[in-house]
């Protein structure tokens, strides 16, 4: 991976956040994180084989205090602060996240930031 500019302390956390919750949600399967870059852009993702969200959860969960409605989520507790926390650090970065996900298939988080690499002048 290119080396990029962004406050390193901050993507981290969002980072931790979504694999802390794949791995919160994951009671059997695998959590997998892969990382590319594409089209000058560097892009996370997070994803697990837990219970999946619904396309209606999906909508809400990037709001403060919102959390999937599910027996799953009551039994594992939280604030529903965190992936609004990490919506806006990443939309502060000039980046993106989403979710993909289907019931009972799991989930995939993303994020898309931009490279901004630094490109090394050669001098003479």
């Amino acid at each position: 991976m290119p080396p990029a500019h962004g406050d390193e302390r901050r993507i981290t956390q969002v980072l931790l956040n979504l694999v802390g919750n794949a791995i919160k949600f994951t009671d059997a399967g695998e959590v997998r994180v892969q990382a590319i870059v594409a089209n000058g852009a560097l892009v996370v993702s997070v994803s697990d084989t837990g219970p999946g969200i619904s396309e209606r959860d999906q909508q809400e969960i990037f709001e403060e205090f919102r959390q999937v409605e599910n027996s799953a989520t009551a039994k594992k507790g939280g604030t529903g602060l965190g992936l609004a926390i990490a919506k806006r650090i990443i939309e502060l970065h000039e980046g993106r996240i989403w979710v993909e996900s289907s019931l009972g298939k799991g989930s995939t988080f993303s994020i898309r930031l931009p490279a901004r690499v630094e490109q090394q002048a050669r001098m003479a």
